[in-house]
């Protein structure tokens, strides 16, 4: 009786190490950046390695015909992440792309994404520059080539949300604007005087009501006057004519 049960056991554990280790469709992930890109990922605490996972990618062009692409996983460095990417000649909001992922020639599982559904549009590039009336202007780069593939009311669709705070402190405020405006002034007076702050942003669309919003921006930082310039007419200085007060 034991022998059977021991037996049970072993069998049970190897099926377990044949099935429980495959990653399922929440493990496989795909994000577009509406231009020329498509990025997915594998992640999985089963995974040992990325070796001998790929993913053959479909989908239509011109209404035509349909493209093939073999998308080869690598290990992120950076992370416990599989990940691979592939090339498209621009994208259709509408589009339909069908995913088969495989370990070897053993088909795992198969997944379908609708372009608009997983757009993660690129980081922002930030600048931020001190202007006559002491205000910080925060301007950016969305990455996009305006005369590239990209429509127009994509870029419309993009909005810029803003984080800014002290450096090294806790509190953070947030700013979401358009990305058509441009730029967006930061009021000095509404900041501590003498102090550093730090700046970052993300970008999202509403093609997916700003559900995915991009990877985060590289850090930018400011520092504030000792005086603000609104207030330097009232500043109060030391006068030397009259006796000190004890």
């Amino acid at each position: 009786m034991f022998s059977t049960v021991f037996k049970c056991k072993i069998i049970f554990t190897l099926i377990c190490i044949a099935l429980c280790n495959e990653p399922t469709k929440e493990d496989l992930k795909c994000f577009n950046d509406y231009e020329t890109e498509m990025k997915c990922s594998l992640s999985s605490d089963h995974l040992q390695n990325c070796s001998g996972y790929e993913l053959n990618i479909t989908h239509p062009v011109l209404d035509m015909f349909k493209k093939n692409n073999t998308c080869i996983f690598e290990r992120n460095p950076y992370s416990d992440n599989c990940e691979c990417n592939i090339t498209v000649e621009g994208f259709v909001a509408t589009e339909i792309f069908n995913t088969t992922l495989l370990e070897g020639s053993n088909v795992l599982l198969y997944k379908t994404f609708m372009t608009s559904d997983f757009i993660k549009p690129k980081s922002p590039v930030l600048s931020v520059q001190k202007i006559e009336n002491g205000n910080f202007n925060v301007t950016w780069k969305d990455q996009y080539e305006k005369s590239g593939l990209v429509p127009r009311h994509f870029f419309e669709s993009l909005r810029i949300n803003l984080t800014y705070g002290i450096k090294g402190g806790h509190k953070n405020i947030s700013k979401t604007v358009p990305n058509t405006v441009r730029s967006f002034e930061i009021v000095a007076k509404n900041l501590q005087p003498n102090i550093t702050y730090i700046l970052t942003a993300t970008m999202s669309t509403d093609y997916n009501d700003h559900s995915i919003p991009s990877d985060q921006s590289a850090t930018v930082e400011f520092t504030t006057s000792s005086c603000p310039t609104e207030c330097s007419l009232f500043c109060v200085f030391p006068s030397f004519d009259e006796e000190e007060t004890n």
